[in-house]
């Protein structure tokens, strides 16, 4: 087991789950659905590779390489498919017949090659297949199906990159780099030493046992960067918004609990204590909107008992502090004020006048974790 299989194999676990995921969210999506198929057989394929070092091999000896690249011989003819059809619908049809000709044919050469190879060498690594001319024939199949499909896989990705205006245009960019690494790094020079070693050429095989591997992990893993790109890109933006929400919510906090108190109509959902209340994880926007919203409710119903308008943030807490502290029953004016209003109009600008009263009920000692004496419920 290398540090390079390792490697490809730990990439393509992640990409075949989170693009099960995105599946298991959209499920009518055929083209996503066509590349999420695409990871499942590389992680299959890689799977298998990986099998033969366990200590349990339930495929036995020989079968994972077997298994691995008839797999992949399926996933690059479903990939050429895909590409073929973003690139040129109108062809996609009569070539993905050719495709899909063309794997199989690559699949029954390397079952034959496999089958025609002695037992001890059947299934054994690229690096000690020079044992055996089957192995080497197996090889040398299996690499110019593969250095075919890695070449095209890479125009056609970079065909389609230039044919989009979105953001796509970046991850088919960089899944054809991908690609021309696998070929460039890999599979041709794979290709031209088992040529060579099959014509008469010196057992080393340009030492490709000993540098293709890595290309071929860097390579894939580079295919699989451009592949998750956007949905990682989407996730982060959603992580960033939800870090955003869940810190505005908490922010909140000592404004929406001394209203809350004085007010209990007003919230939603009664409060909670601290520790659990930073235990929600979900719907942390819909719960921080609501929280906001609230604050508002419940200044509202204060401003007819403040005397002073336009205070500032501090001068407002403390009168704040003072009329839910002491219970202070004043007739309601004739005409509600606005309390911490904001300079323009966005969202953010009145979070901010609410965030910095907050701010100052906790520097005050936290006047809204005691239990207030106010008992009005309304305005």
């Amino acid at each position: 087991m290398t540090v390079s299989s390792i490697v490809m194999w730990v990439v393509t676990t992640i990409a075949t789950v989170w693009k099960i995921s995105q599946v298991i969210r959209v499920p009518d999506d055929r083209y996503l659905r066509a590349v999420t198929a695409c990871t499942v057989f590389v992680f299959i394929a890689l799977s298998a590779q990986l099998a033969t070092s366990l200590p349990i091999n339930i495929l036995g000896p020989y079968l994972p390489k077997l298994v691995q690249n008839v797999v992949l011989t399926f996933f690059f003819a479903l990939l050429l498919i895909v590409l073929q059809a973003s690139v040129s619908p109108y062809r996609a049809a009569r070539r993905a017949r050719g495709e899909v000709l063309l794997g199989a044919a690559a699949s029954v050469g390397l079952v034959v090659t496999f089958v025609a190879t002695s037992p001890e060498h059947r299934g054994v690594s690229y690096e000690i297949a020079t044992g055996d001319a089957g192995a080497v024939w197996f090889y040398l199949v299996g690499n110019a199906y593969m250095a075919y499909a890695t070449a095209r896989g890479a125009v056609l990705a970079w065909q389609a990159a230039r044919q989009t205006r979105s953001r796509a245009r970046l991850s088919l960019r960089v899944a054809a780099a991908g690609l021309a690494i696998c070929f460039a790094g890999t599979h041709l020079p794979r290709v031209i030493a088992t040529s060579g070693h099959l014509a008469g050429q010196p057992t080393e095989m340009l030492r490709t046992e000993v540098w293709t591997t890595p290309l071929l992990a860097g390579g894939i893993a580079v295919f699989f960067i451009g592949i998750a790109y956007p949905g990682a890109r989407t996730g982060m933006l959603k992580a960033h918004l939800w870090l955003e929400a869940r810190r505005r919510y908490h922010q909140l906090r000592p404004l929406w609990f001394t209203v809350c108190k004085a007010f209990p109509t007003i919230a939603l959902f009664a409060p909670v204590p601290l520790v659990r209340e930073l235990l929600h994880f979900r719907y942390m926007r819909l719960r921080y909107y609501r929280r906001l919203i609230e604050c508002r409710d419940g200044l509202v119903c204060l401003s007819p008992r403040l005397s002073t308008e336009g205070l500032p943030a501090p001068e407002l807490a403390q009168q704040i502090s003072d009329l839910v502290g002491t219970g202070t029953r004043e007739r309601p004016a004739p005409a509600q004020m606005i309390l911490a209003e904001p300079v323009g109009d966005s969202v953010e600008e009145d979070v901010g006048e609410l965030v910095k009263l907050s701010r100052e009920l906790r520097r005050l000692g936290r006047p809204s974790s005691r239990r207030p004496r106010l008992g009005f419920a309304g305005a």
